[in-house]
């Protein structure tokens, strides 16, 4: 592998490890629902924006961009939002599973709802 890609790879981990950090000290805690709201959907329908939010204080505070990085995956910033490819699934579903997995090891640990 060149520096180059090194160098690539060990920001995203770092950026996902801040992300990380960030989402479990300030936003999420074990048990809270993420509210997931659809953006866009492709011609095609392969592939969903989706926006995701949770409530503190009665302020919905939006979350995607953490998420995103925390997640390693594809943030859109023309649509601001996550770009989820695939068809015939629940893609909320999906990124808080995985996002409740990456944050506390549990895919159970997190509710969501569809706004």
């Amino acid at each position: 592998m060149n520096q180059k890609a090194q160098i690539k790879r060990d920001l995203a981990r770092t950026e996902s490890t801040q992300a990380i950090e960030k989402l479990r000290k300030n936003y999420l805690k074990v048990g809270d629902t993420v509210y997931v709201f659809l953006r866009h959907t492709s011609r095609s329908g392969t592939c969903r924006w989706v926006d995701l939010y949770t409530v503190r204080e009665n302020k919905p505070l939006r979350i995607t961009w953490s998420a995103a990085k925390a997640l390693a995956t594809r943030y859109d910033s023309r649509r601001e939002a996550i770009c989820v490819e695939g068809g015939n699934f629940d893609c909320g579903h999906s990124l808080v599973h995985d996002l409740a997995w990456r944050l506390f090891g549990n895919s159970d640990a997190l509710d969501h709802r569809w706004l």
